[in-house]
């Protein structure tokens, strides 16, 4: 077996055939819908059905590369989008990417063994070793879409924060036309208030896009967040999430608002933070134990 036979049949192992490591790619992928390759898990993060397209990409430079060593895809093409997110756009990516991984077999079992041992332009490694990098990236983006794609547990809180919060508002609202109860300060006293509530929202979220794990408690959790506010509380977003709302009562001198903050907690409370810290403890055990008895659940 000449070496290109060897390294084309690494990359339809790779695709569809039985690799050592598990199922191969196009297993992986075959099981996927399009809703499930175009889902986002969090900030910053890829979807399957963008892995795929990526994958495709890093199989065409290659063959490119057997012509042209200078060959190098600008960074817009590394991740791209899809053009539609139906079922038979996906068929169709995933297609493609089959049909990629298919071309450069042939074109590797037809390179004679020098050719693989020459170095690929100035790159510094050989075209041996960029095939055998081709086949190790599948496995890899496999499993990760694979991963990505996975149903996993989630907290399963009673309504989403904000969805509590445009509650308690509406009802303050609704309560002033039954009975007026205004607050007796200066209405502009609401706006620092309110701007405080959004900044420590702001900062809380953001060490969610840092930990690259999501914010939204209906969706599974990847990482315990510890950074920013999160020294001083567990749950610095539903405290934002008051403080606004306070900030919006002093605005619109309307007393409601005030009153409207206990059932708020109380929701937030016994709907929201309670079953997420009982989904949190069996998700990471002692970590998060660990921080039961660090940080406050609230600020007191």
């Amino acid at each position: 077996m000449t070496t290109g036979e060897r390294l084309a049949a690494e990359l339809r192992r790779a695709w569809n055939g039985e690799p050592w490591h598990g199922p191969s790619a196009a297993s992986v992928l075959s099981r996927l819908t399009a809703q499930q390759a175009a889902h986002r898990r969090a900030r910053g993060s890829h979807t399957p059905w963008e892995l795929v397209l990526h994958l495709t990409l890093w199989v065409r430079v290659p063959l490119e590369r057997f012509d042209d060593p200078s060959c190098a895809p600008s960074d817009d093409l590394d991740f791209p989008s899809p053009t539609a997110t139906t079922d038979s756009q996906w068929r169709h990516d995933v297609g493609a990417l089959g049909e990629a991984v298919e071309r450069l077999a042939q074109r590797v079992a037809a390179t004679p063994n020098t050719a693989f041992e020459a170095p690929v332009g100035d790159r510094g490694y050989t075209y041996v070793t960029m095939v055998d990098g081709v086949v190790q990236h599948l496995a890899y983006h496999a499993g990760q879409a694979a991963l990505l794609a996975r149903t996993e547990e989630v907290a399963g809180v009673i309504a989403p924060p904000p969805l509590i919060a445009v509650a308690a508002m509406a009802a303050a609202e609704a309560m002033r036309f039954v009975h007026a109860w205004p607050l007796e300060v200066s209405r502009w006293a609401g706006v620092p208030v309110m701007l405080a509530g959004l900044g420590l929202l702001w900062w809380a979220h953001e060490q969610f896009v840092k930990s690259r794990t999501p914010a939204a408690p209906w969706r599974a959790s990847r990482f315990l967040v510890l950074g920013g506010p999160y020294r001083w509380t567990r749950n610095p977003m539903y405290v934002a999430g008051l403080v606004f709302l306070a900030g919006v009562g002093l605005l619109r001198a309307n007393a409601w608002y005030v009153a409207m903050l206990f059932p708020a907690w109380g929701v937030l409370h016994w709907g929201v933070v309670l079953r997420e810290e009982r989904y949190l403890l069996k998700l990471f055990g002692e970590s998060y134990q660990q921080l039961l008895g660090t940080t406050r659940r609230w600020l007191v």
